[in-house]
């Protein structure tokens, strides 16, 4: 083990701590004295403030703050956890933790694998990414004002008949102390601010969705064109009214950032998810170092790419994030993972270990997760010598079954490709296929690649997100 700081500019003045550093710290060493060969205790308090209106009225507003703890105790090959919210009963939760590892390590089958952990870097230190604007300076009037701007113009339409805005912000400080002499503390926030419309034309019912948000404090939602986005959703609900449904079959397909961050994220950033390798899952198994798609395909998952609504400083197990490049021109380079997933495969620890809150243990989760940038200029190169396919903007949600391999999604709204160029306004539109197939299928990206909308990863637990990359085009997908 190395015991380190982290350098003197990436630590900041201390937010105040509500764990006993001293305290803990004898209860871990008494965890490691009854033969636990790892313990960890990890605190995260979360404030918040969510608020909505629903047609400009306000709906609620609920400020709060939570305050989890959970102890992690690794004992005879196995986890035995204890999760609570009254910090001060954590300590004496030593014995009783251990006892539960051990009896959970007994009744494991003598084909199981005992559970180890990739050693890391032990670091004493605190990271605080500062907002420019703290988020909980903000008051109610201002969060009422800023979704106001963008349900004035979602309204703006006799077709409109319900609007809904809503507003999320959070500041989450982590502190965690192992048994190993982690010591380290950080925090950061996020803000997000998002919409819907309904519109309605005769027995015609149809909604958009929108959002808006990232790491940061109110200057994240201060650099949305709120009146725009309102607007954009109304123009698009409108639209979408009288389109036609769209046409069937196999065909190009070019998918705008959003469609393109959502498909990398499901279609392939789960698969990548060590643990779900480990667990026989994912469609990706066996295959590090192999071509899955076409070389113009590189794929990263980035959680330090600051101002994106998958953000974080340190993962919840203490290890220093970093970008990984999950497929490097169409060759798949590295899975996701966690302390126990790298040992399991013999890998360096990428921090890839998150929690939903304080009363949750890690999982291996992605953050940002993003296509790089081909070689087109922009949208009317990649399409140029389409004669028909589609072109599909956002995401309306799917599902994708990470073990085979296959994917459907609905985008919210498309338009027709005709001879080169886009035509008509298509609704309906979903797209389906296998993943490894469609990796080797993209034949076309624009050169601006960057995050689309903020969104939530749900894998038993929940965890906010980003994903996005260029304009992508398919050579061939399914469309029905």
């Amino acid at each position: 083990m190395v015991v380190s700081t982290n350098p003197a500019g990436n630590v900041m003045e201390s937010t105040g701590r509500l764990l006993d550093v001293d305290r803990i710290t004898r209860s871990l060493d008494l965890a490691t004295s009854l033969g636990a060969t790892y313990a960890e205790i990890r605190l995260v308090s979360e404030t918040t403030n969510s608020a909505s209106l629903k047609d400009g009225k306000l709906e609620r507003a609920i400020p709060g703050q939570e305050i989890g703890v959970t102890l992690r105790v690794l004992a005879d090959g196995a986890w035995g956890v204890h999760s609570t919210s009254d910090i001060s009963s954590i300590s004496d939760q030593i014995e009783s933790t251990t006892r539960l590892a051990r009896a959970v390590a007994a009744r494991h089958s003598s084909s199981s694998d005992a559970i180890a952990l990739a050693e890391v870097p032990i670091i004493q230190d605190e990271m605080h990414w500062r907002s420019v604007k703290d988020v909980r300076d903000t008051d109610l009037d201002t969060r009422i004002e800023m979704m106001t701007a963008i349900d004035a113009e979602a309204k703006d339409d006799e077709r409109i008949v319900a609007t809904s805005t809503g507003w999320l912000d959070e500041h989450i400080q982590t502190e965690l102390l192992t048994s190993e002499g982690m010591d380290r503390v950080w925090s950061f926030q996020r803000s997000l601010i998002n919409g819907m419309v309904t519109a309605r034309e005769g027995s015609d019912v149809v909604s958009y969705r929108m959002r808006n948000g990232g790491e940061g404090g109110l200057e994240v939602i201060e650099k949305a064109d709120l009146g725009a986005m309102g607007r954009e959703a109304r123009l698009s609900a409108i639209r979408l009214l009288s389109a036609e449904r769209a046409p069937s079959g196999k065909m190009p397909l070019v998918a705008d950032r959003d469609l393109t961050g959502v498909y990398i994220h499901e279609a392939l950033g789960h698969p990548c998810e060590a643990d779900l390798v480990q667990a026989g899952d994912s469609c990706l198994e066996g295959k590090l170092g192999q071509k899955i798609g076409s070389d113009m395909v590189t794929v990263v998952d980035d959680p330090t790419m600051r101002g994106g609504y998958g953000c974080y400083p340190i993962d919840d197990e203490g290890v220093d994030t970093r970008e990984k490049r999950l497929i490097v021109n169409g060759v798949l380079t590295e899975y996701l993972n966690h302390r126990e997933t790298a040992h399991k495969f013999s890998l360096d620890p990428n921090g890839g270990a998150r929690a939903q809150d304080g009363l949750h243990h890690p999982l291996v989760r992605m953050s940002n997760t993003v296509i790089k940038g081909g070689t087109h200029n922009d949208l009317d190169e990649l399409i140029e010598d389409i004669e028909h396919g589609i072109y599909a903007c956002g995401s309306r949600g799917g599902q994708v079954d990470t073990g085979r391999g296959s994917f459907q999604f609905a985008a919210q709204e498309a338009w027709l490709i005709e001879n080169g160029s886009i035509t008509r306004p298509v609704k309906d539109v979903s797209v389906s296929g296998m993943t490894l197939q469609i990796l080797k299928d993209v034949d076309g990206l624009t050169k601006d690649s960057r995050l689309a909308a903020p969104g939530f990863c749900g894998k038993g637990q929940t965890v906010p997100v980003g994903d996005g990359g260029p304009l992508m085009r398919i050579r061939e997908a399914l469309v029905g």
